[in-house]
């Protein structure tokens, strides 16, 4: 049965925790197969292209914007290089499946450095992300505060996407990338020796993110001269606390939110959405990277490497895709969540899981 034919299962009591979605029957009418081993290889050239591909990109606009004199290239090189700490989340997305390169020591070496640059943890964006996996479709996933939302009129849906821009979502994301903890430590190892592990892995961790920091900081201000310190929350902070965040958002709800209300909801319990978005040139350059716009397949398959993606597409095109499962461009999908509300509203504008 398709899964938009599937019936919306009633709302629990209150004090009762709803039923976990099950993705085989709600989430996709694509029954899950064995996948063949080409599917599943890697390519450490691909890999380290895209590494040292955005890490490069990045650290030329860095460099810019350290000598930078006039008010015309502070505003590009800020959006610049907010759109290049928005790349580098495609490379470190597979390095949280292990899906970047063949070694798992590989992808772990280049995500710590990677996440670094986004001033977070390895472990913290890796154990947000895998949750996000875990809970998907539900209250309990930590990215739902981007799609786990229903709107009442089109002001509510501008001010919900274009909020993080104003800082609208900082402190929630502090939590989800800075502070959340890891849960690294085995349950079987004793409690003093797991306390001291804990310690250590955290002093690693912040330790790399302080080490990299230093090394933008140094990049933007010349050597720490005291002068140009200023740059550094300028050109490095506010770009990721507003435009890296605002991307997120966007690409997410548009990946994963409702788009009609009629066939997706998520406060009715119904249909859970990832949907393949496959973007114009525009879009695959400023808002998605590295194939991840083929979200469909990856939530169906999270081990197959992006680069593999469109070629899983094709075959599971062949098998028969439900078309909520996919849209043709973000505008598109933008278009049509915006046609789908109306125009204005008495009542409260959106509702939340953070409300």
């Amino acid at each position: 049965m398709s899964a938009s034919t599937t019936s919306a299962p009633s709302r629990p009591p209150e004090g009762v925790d709803p039923p976990r979605i099950l993705r085989g029957s709600l989430y996709t009418n694509v029954e899950r197969k064995k996948l063949g081993p080409e599917l599943l290889r890697t390519s450490r050239a691909r890999g380290y292209a895209q590494v040292v591909g955005n890490i490069a990109v990045l650290l030329v606009l860095l460099a810019l914007a350290g000598s930078a004199t006039s008010v015309w290239q502070g505003v590009l090189l800020f959006l610049g290089i907010g759109l290049a700490q928005h790349r580098l989340f495609f490379p470190t997305h597979d390095c949280i499946h292990y899906s970047l390169f063949p070694a798992r020591g590989e992808n772990r070496a280049c995500g710590v450095i990677l996440s670094a640059l986004l001033g977070t943890s390895f472990e913290a964006i890796r154990d947000q992300h895998m949750e996000h996996h875990r809970e998907f479709g539900t209250e309990a996933d930590p990215g739902a505060s981007d799609y786990y939302v229903r709107f009442r009129s089109r002001s509510r849906l501008l001010i919900f996407l274009l909020g993080p821009l104003a800082g609208s979502i900082l402190i929630v994301k502090i939590g989800d990338y800075l502070l959340r903890p890891a849960r690294q430590a085995p349950p079987a190892t004793p409690k003093a020796s797991r306390g001291k592990a804990k310690f250590g892995g955290k002093l690693v961790r912040y330790g790399a993110i302080l080490g990299v920091q230093l090394a933008v900081c140094a990049v933007l201000t010349r050597g720490f001269a005291l002068h140009e310190l200023w740059r550094y929350p300028v050109f490095n902070v506010l770009p990721a606390v507003t435009i890296f965040l605002f991307l997120v958002r966007l690409r997410m709800f548009l990946e994963h939110g409702s788009l009609n209300y009629a066939v997706c909801d998520y406060f009715e319990r119904k249909r859970p959405t990832a949907r393949t978005i496959y973007g114009s040139w525009f879009e695959r350059v400023f808002v998605c990277g590295s194939d991840f716009n083929f979200h469909h397949e990856h939530h169906l398959y999270p081990v197959v490497p992006g680069w593999q993606l469109p070629a899983l597409h094709r075959e599971l095109l062949a098998a028969g895709l439900d078309p909520e499962d996919v849209r043709q461009t973000y505008a598109q999908a933008l278009a049509e969540i915006w046609r789908n509300i109306p125009a204005s509203s008495p009542r409260p504008g959106v509702a939340s899981v953070h409300d």
